[in-house]
């Protein structure tokens, strides 16, 4: 992915080449939110044939061409573009936006190239919290690809769908969640009339809790588990700070399902993060030193790309920063310089 003359991004080589799996680093205000936010207006663009500042699937505060241009000067023209080398599709795909004539797509949009954009499913930082009920609509009971809302909101019956149809990947999500919050032991979905919720078995207190009363870390954690296993294979996963108010623990068991995801459901993450924990797992697995034990699912280093977002006086820098079979001690120091 590549882009030039939006948000705080000039004309420079601003570009990333993401791997199967792939974490962004860096300080607040460097862009990171803006570099995902370009690579969903491209997407969008691309499905639904017309441009929208604020896409359904990634609304971000840009109101107009005035507010996204970089440095709001009005003569620049914003590009982007990204290619893909995965799926039934492959190709390029590109956008321009200009002041006066406004957006133009630099390729035909086609079927295929349509229907392979729709795997992709960005879950922003600041989720929404589980409501206590849900209507059930009438989508019928269960839809294969039902988009699952970007902040959350509709992951009753997003997972009330799953549930109802059978889905083989359910006891899978249970499990997540268990693993996430262990005091749970059963994840369910009770209908009541019309109305249904999210529930889990306290093992402890043997009582039905439901997920609306739980707290907000394992709230938000059940929207990325439900986009990371209910997702067709071969979908890409992109998250803004996924381990937002999780324990630790539970931010080390999100990398769990993120590895094995990448590694036996042929998946694609890409996650922001400014906690340790989420990227002390992968210092582990891919630097050398102390190696996690058997219960965890360890990241492959040829699946495995860390990038740094920085910023040089007023200008963004992206870079690789390769951990492969470095010492920790060694990449310590300058960790914590990047991390800002």
């Amino acid at each position: 992915m590549s882009l030039r003359n939006l948000a705080c991004f000039g004309d420079g080589d601003n570009h990333v080449d993401f791997s199967p799996e792939t974490v962004i680093i860096g300080p607040n205000n460097v862009g990171k939110s803006a570099f995902i936010a370009g690579f969903n207006s491209l997407l969008s663009f691309v499905q639904y044939g017309s441009w929208q500042w604020n896409p359904p699937y990634y609304p971000y505060s840009w109101k107009s061409f005035d507010d996204a241009v970089h440095r709001h000067e009005q003569d620049r023209e914003i590009q982007l573009e990204a290619s893909f080398d995965h799926g039934a599709w492959s190709g390029t795909v590109s956008a321009k936006y200009a002041g006066k004539v406004g957006a133009k797509l630099g390729v035909p949009r086609t079927p295929e190239m349509i229907k392979e954009l729709q795997k992709f499913l960005f879950l922003k930082a600041s989720r929404t919290e589980i409501q206590r009920d849900s209507q059930i609509g009438s989508r019928g009971l269960y839809v294969p690809w039902q988009p699952l809302n970007l902040d959350g909101s509709n992951v009753v019956p997003y997972l009330l769908e799953r549930f109802t149809g059978r889905d083989p990947r359910w006891s899978e999500a249970e499990n997540w969640i268990k693993r996430i919050a262990p005091e749970t032991s059963v994840l369910k979905v009770p209908l009541r009339v019309m109305q249904a919720s999210v529930e889990t078995t306290d093992a402890n207190l043997g009582v039905d809790i439901n997920m609306a009363y739980q707290g907000t870390g394992v709230q938000n954690a059940l929207s990325i588990v439900a986009a990371t296993v209910f997702s067709p294979e071969g979908s890409t996963i992109i998250i803004e700070e996924p381990e937002t108010n999780l324990h630790p623990r539970s931010q080390e068991t999100l990398v769990d399902l993120f590895n094995l995801a990448v590694k036996d459901w042929k998946k694609q993450i890409i996650f922001t993060t400014h906690s340790w924990d989420m990227l002390l797992p992968f210092v582990s697995d891919i630097a050398t030193g102390s190696k996690r034990g058997a219960v965890h699912t360890p990241a492959k280093p040829e699946n495995f790309k860390m990038i740094v977002f920085d910023r040089v006086i007023d200008e963004v820098k992206i870079r690789e920063f390769d951990i492969k079979g470095k010492e920790f001690k060694n990449i310590k120091t300058p960790l914590k310089e990047l991390w800002g």
